[in-house]
């Protein structure tokens, strides 16, 4: 929803309101936000993995500076939304992912490349943007962590960063999603994500579940607990 009052603000309602970015960055015409994955795996001492590939998501109608708050496809960024519109290009092919209004961040970052934007300087400004976000929240989980008992070791999650970029170069926050959708509606989607919950399970260091060696352990334990259980029976009645 769009507004330039706040009157137009129901007060009843619980409600979240972003300052609307006038100069955003446009590839082909077009509006997009950024994707970020980022995976936490411990706060003490803080330890933070951001995840090389994303997708940056596109409005799916021509972006204009005057602003007609009736047609949200050229305003907003969302996907959901997006997906809506009779006019939204679907990303089919995962090889070819700098097609329709869902790429990869790499194909994202190649665009930029080519049209000589410097990355470097973007990089480094998203990754400012990710720590400095994460460092505002750490007094709130870390206490959260302490009240429930959890260990710093025991738990880790992937958060879903929405970053909007203005002509300037400038990153802005949106939103942080926690749980991100690891819902898959294209071929693109599936390798992004797959990927990255691989990358998260092997960082964290969590293996295999292996159903048949699990259960010959348990079969193994309860055998050595019988045989225990007669040896002592057996020695008690020779006393």
């Amino acid at each position: 929803m769009l507004i330039d009052d706040i009157n137009d603000v129901n007060v009843d309602e619980l409600s979240v309101i972003c300052r609307y970015v006038t100069n955003p960055l446009l590839i082909n015409g077009h509006k997009f936000d950024l994707r970020i994955y980022v995976l936490v795996t411990c706060y003490e001492p803080l330890r933070v993995y951001i995840f090389q590939e994303g997708l940056a998501r596109f409005a799916s109608e021509t972006y204009t500076s005057k602003i007609n708050k009736n047609n949200k496809y050229m305003h907003l960024t969302n996907y959901s939304i997006n997906k809506k519109n009779d006019k939204f290009i679907k990303n089919e092919n995962c090889e070819q992912d700098d097609f329709g209004y869902k790429w990869s961040l790499g194909a994202f970052c190649r665009h930029l490349e080519q049209v000589g934007i410097d990355m470097n300087l973007l990089w480094s400004r998203t990754y400012d943007v990710v720590i400095k976000t994460i460092l505002g929240g750490e007094n709130y989980i870390q206490n959260a962590m302490k009240k429930n008992g959890t260990h710093r070791t025991n738990c880790f999650e992937i958060l879903g960063f929405d970053i909007l970029v203005d002509s300037d170069l400038k990153p802005w926050l949106l939103e942080v999603n926690l749980s991100p959708s690891m819902a898959c509606d294209s071929p693109l989607d599936m390798a992004i994500k797959s990927n990255l919950v691989c990358d998260a399970f092997n960082i964290t260091g969590i293996k295999r579940f292996d159903r048949k060696k699990e259960s010959l352990n348990k079969i193994k334990h309860r055998m050595k607990g019988l045989y225990n259980k007669g040896k002592k029976t057996t020695l008690g009645n020779g006393i």
